[in-house]
């Protein structure tokens, strides 16, 4: 099996379960998700906690999703909050965190945008939070309908490619919303993109939501340790 041959990978092989209208559901989980998250965010505002960080943002996410996947039959199998069936996910594990974080760090560090911070409730809530909400919303529950779509649909390794790849886009570009010049946004852009296939790759070859949570958590503290380091 090639890196390529992503229809033969154990996150869609092992898929069992028939759901209908799955892109539909998919959209309809992503909305949730965007939704739950501004909401958590005013609630922090209204509430004046002392904290730096979206907490709330990101905890009210998590458990909408989490929720609204109970009214589905086989949620953890949807979530794929399963143990990983892939032998090596480990390494694939690492591999994706360390590789995503160096690029993050050269990246910044050539545009003079450091990403170094300080303070123990940013490495506490990047080590927890994002990789905890983003991976059971964004490769948990939508990532999940659309592999249903694609096993459903029995699309040739190509087309499979495509849909993962588009499903990436609409959180690359929410990215977007708050740059401040061109460069950044590009950037930030093909950053968020590409770790996102990568993490998305994980996920299904892996068929487990976990190591792309451990990955994604990688990814946010490593580069900030390293730029401190150096």
């Amino acid at each position: 099996m090639t890196i390529l041959d992503i229809g033969n990978y154990i996150g869609i092989k092992s898929l069992t379960e028939e759901r209908k209208k799955p892109l539909i559901f998919a959209f309809i989980f992503f909305t949730v998700y965007i939704c739950a998250a501004v909401f958590g965010s005013e609630i922090q505002k209204i509430l004046k906690l002392d904290l730096k960080m979206g907490w709330v943002q990101q905890i009210v996410s998590a458990i909408a999703i989490l929720l609204f996947a109970y009214f589905f039959k086989a949620p953890r199998q949807l979530l794929a909050l399963e143990k990983p069936k892939d032998k090596n996910w480990l390494k694939y594990t690492i591999f994706i965190g360390v590789i995503f974080s160096i690029w993050n760090l050269v990246t910044s560090m050539l545009s003079n945008d450091p990403t170094v911070n300080s303070g123990l409730e940013y490495y506490l809530f990047e080590l927890t939070m994002p990789s905890f909400s983003e991976e059971i919303a964004l490769r948990g529950a939508v990532l999940g309908f659309i592999l249903y779509y694609v096993k459903q649909s029995g699309f040739s390794n190509s087309k499979i490619w495509i849909i993962v790849i588009i499903q990436v886009l609409p959180f690359a570009i929410a990215h977007l919303l708050h740059v401040e010049s061109f460069g950044e946004g590009l950037r930030i852009f093909l950053f968020t993109f590409s770790a996102g296939l990568g993490l998305s790759w994980l996920r299904i070859k892996t068929g487990s939501i976990f190591p792309a949570m451990i990955a994604h958590s990688i990814i946010n503290v490593l580069d900030s340790i390293l730029g401190y380091l150096l």
